[in-house]
């Protein structure tokens, strides 16, 4: 049976064991009304009027109660304390959402066109400068003068700034799509999330269920002799628990629709339920193959790389910075009296005598070194991070495997076996509330499996930089998962132990 059974599955295995007790026939009766399969299952639970789930905050409207003459839970839905959700309930839909609104994307994009324009403002040429003069105003010996300077700039210095200040806007273009891909993993993550949060809240709800007729019937029982007052406590404490446990998963989930919501960027919007397939395949990976492939298709590394390129520029604009640029000057000359003409020129050029740009090379130089360092690390961290989340996605992956495919179907089995031992008299009311336990917190750790199986594959996804998600088709170092119960389990009792090896000498 997979988890989306659970829903019609787990109140038929809650109270359907009463039929054969030896009780009363009124209140036999009464009990085998309460635990028949029809009234437990829960088709459609917030259109109930009891067990709802309060909002955060909210009193429960209860006062402190008997234990053995417990309350029953009535609180106001959250859907009808919150305005009317408009959110997407897709992933698609979200993702969509967030790339068109959030500010980190709209601030690498900006930084690509200020990038840009720093490429443009490098390959631009000086201005030249134009003067008017008179070394003298007044007089029969007046003279009136005009000149027009220019800068040659020499040996490619503006190519070899513009190439240099490109390799920024490179570096800036990676950059948006890492922010493209971190915003995308944080909605993929939080929706996932979400999901999580509406089926652990699900199996909640169905636990009240069991533990409310539980409740009734072990009072029935008490009353008609076949059980104790202390087995009503019991089981008041476990409806008590329940109902704490409900209350607080719809505090989480709201939690987390507003979570949702910020990593949209319309926090303002509500959140509804999402939609989407918990228990969809997902594919293995090569954890070497994915490694490469990480460092390969990752934007980081080519973030890194451009920003070697840029310092590689930098440094060729830093040695031929000594080559002295030429200052042409130009100019005419009115003398009044007598009336004469006179032309003007003049050639100004730096002599590198002393400055010749030794420091600026050696930092160039440096630089270069340090990009280079960089961008073997930032290959390693991802190489690191690419085999940290592969084996905590292996480890989820294997796990929600056995409990869907081994352990939960004994589980289950198991419940069904107390039922009838406990009809035919064989074994005792608090048995059957254990093997109940242990079934529900079984399917609590089955959806815990599955948001670490999630949230990791969202991560890997956002290594790979993949657009899809879920990953389908061919997924780079992916391959179809086959692990599971008939995965066999090596038998180290019959492996010699390691022998260790002698410390090399110092």
């Amino acid at each position: 049976m997979r988890f989306r059974d659970y829903v019609a599955a787990v109140p038929l295995i809650a109270v359907v064991s009463v039929h054969a007790v030896a009780a009363p026939p009124a209140d036999r009766q009464a009990a085998g009304d309460m635990a028949t399969p029809q009234a437990a299952v829960v088709p459609d639970w917030p259109a109930r009027d009891s067990a709802r789930l309060a909002d955060p905050g909210q009193s429960l409207g209860v006062g402190p109660r008997e234990p053995a003459e417990p309350a029953a839970l009535v609180v106001p839905p959250v859907e009808a304390m919150l305005p009317a959700a408009t959110g997407p309930r897709s992933l698609e839909a979200c993702v969509a959402i967030a790339l068109e609104n959030h500010p980190r994307i709209t601030a690498a994009r900006a930084a690509i066109r200020a990038a840009q324009g720093k490429a443009v403002q490098a390959r631009l040429y000086p201005n030249p400068v134009i003067a008017g003069f008179t070394p003298q105003a007044a007089g029969s010996d007046s003279q009136w003068s005009g000149t027009v300077a220019q800068d040659i700039v020499t040996a490619g210095k503006l190519r070899l700034q513009q190439q240099a200040a490109l390799r920024e806007v490179q570096a800036a273009e990676w950059r948006l799509v890492r922010a493209r891909f971190e915003v995308m993993t944080a909605v993929r993550r939080d929706f996932y999330l979400l999901l999580v949060a509406q089926r652990r809240q699900e199996i909640f709800k169905l636990l009240l269920e069991i533990a409310n007729r539980s409740y009734d019937i072990g009072k029935k029982l008490a009353e008609a002799g076949e059980g104790t007052r202390a087995d009503v406590l019991f089981w008041s404490i476990e409806r008590d628990q329940a109902e704490v446990r409900l209350l607080n998963a719809g505090v989480t989930i709201e939690a987390d629709r507003r979570r949702l919501a910020v990593d949209m960027a319309v926090p303002r919007d509500q959140i509804g339920t999402v939609e989407g397939d918990l228990l969809a395949r997902l594919p293995d990976f090569d954890i070497t193959g994915l490694q490469e492939a990480v460092v390969s298709r990752n934007a980081l590394p080519r973030a890194a790389a451009a920003e070697i390129a840029r310092a590689q520029w930098t440094l060729d604009r830093a040695r031929v910075q000594p080559i002295p640029d030429i200052n042409l000057m130009g100019g005419y000359q009115r003398q009044v009296l007598p009336a004469q003409d006179q032309g003007l020129y003049q050639v100004m050029l730096e002599v590198p005598l002393f400055d010749r740009n030794q420091g600026n090379i050696r930092a160039a130089t440096a630089d270069i070194a340090a990009a280079r360092a960089d961008m073997r690390r930032v290959e390693l961290d991802l190489a690191a991070q690419a085999a940290e989340t592969m084996n905590i996605f292996r480890r989820a992956q294997r796990t929600a495997a056995w409990y869907e495919e081994g352990i939960l179907p004994k589980a289950r089995e198991t419940v069904e076996v107390t039922q009838l031992l406990y009809g035919q008299g064989e074994v005792t009311f608090l048995s059957l509330l254990q093997a109940q336990k242990i079934l529900t917190e079984l399917e609590l750790a089955y959806v815990e499996a599955q948001a670490e199986r999630w949230t990791s594959a969202v991560e890997i996804a956002n290594l790979l930089q993949l657009e899809q998600f879920p990953p389908m088709g061919n997924v780079p170092a992916g391959r179809p998962f086959d692990g599971g119960p008939q995965e066999p389990v090596p038998n180290v009792g019959d492996r010699p132990p390691p022998v260790p090896e002698p410390l090399p000498p110092p």
